[in-house]
């Protein structure tokens, strides 16, 4: 899966789930790298996502009164005579300057998308158009990051090193790879008991029993 995104004057954005990691690459506008790496899917869990809005109403409302009031009265001029002159040419300019701004601002600060791992943080426009392609991409990195983990370090070998294997399938529950009922099968499988817990009996601590 891919997820590309071009932004006006920071370059272009690129994110690639390999089979094997995670690959995210910015460039600048002249098409330099300035952001390359490759993350291993063992170093991505857990994800976590943002949608992000600061939009300023205030300021909106005070810049939209104030090319009210500056067009007011080349537009009056314009209605009465016909004419067009140097004041209206000179708000249109405004306007448009104005217009760029705001777009500049709301794909850059008013409006984010945040994908975090444990690892790496990458901030992106948060365009509506993109939001369905946004969230489609947080969940399939985590689909394919845990089914990766589980392909890879989900299975056990009792006649192998034991505690290793331990740490390995608590690891995994922990990162929500396994669940519990799940990493509870794993470890009884390798320890042959249910439980690790001691056993209390006539004031003695006694090794849970063994499962045949």
């Amino acid at each position: 899966m891919i997820f590309t995104q071009k932004q006006l004057f920071l370059g272009t954005t690129h994110i690639a789930l390999r089979a094997e990691s995670l690959y995210v690459c910015k460039r600048n506008p002249q098409g330099v790298a300035t952001l390359e790496t490759e993350v291993p899917y063992e170093e991505i869990l857990p994800v976590k996502s943002g949608e992000h809005r600061l939009i300023p109403v205030n300021q909106l409302v005070l810049t939209g009164l104030l090319l009210v009031f500056l067009g007011y009265g080349p537009w009056r001029e314009w209605l009465a005579t016909g004419h067009t002159g140097f004041p209206l040419y000179s708000w249109w300019l405004i306007l448009g300057v104005n217009a760029l701004s705001m777009w500049i601002r709301f794909e850059q600060q008013w409006c984010t998308f945040r994908l975090q791992t444990a690892h790496l943080s990458v901030t992106l426009a948060g365009r509506p158009w993109q939001r369905k392609q946004f969230r489609a991409l947080v969940a399939e990195l985590e689909r394919r990051t845990k089914t990766y983990l589980r392909d890879e370090y989900g299975q056990v070998n009792p006649l192998g090193f034991i505690e290793p294997q331990l740490r390995r399938v608590a690891w995994l529950h922990e990162l929500d790879v396994l669940s519990a009922r799940e990493a509870q099968a794993l470890s009884t499988r390798l320890t042959g008991r249910r439980s690790t817990d001691t056993l209390r009996s006539m004031g003695q601590e006694l090794d849970s029993p063994y499962l045949n």
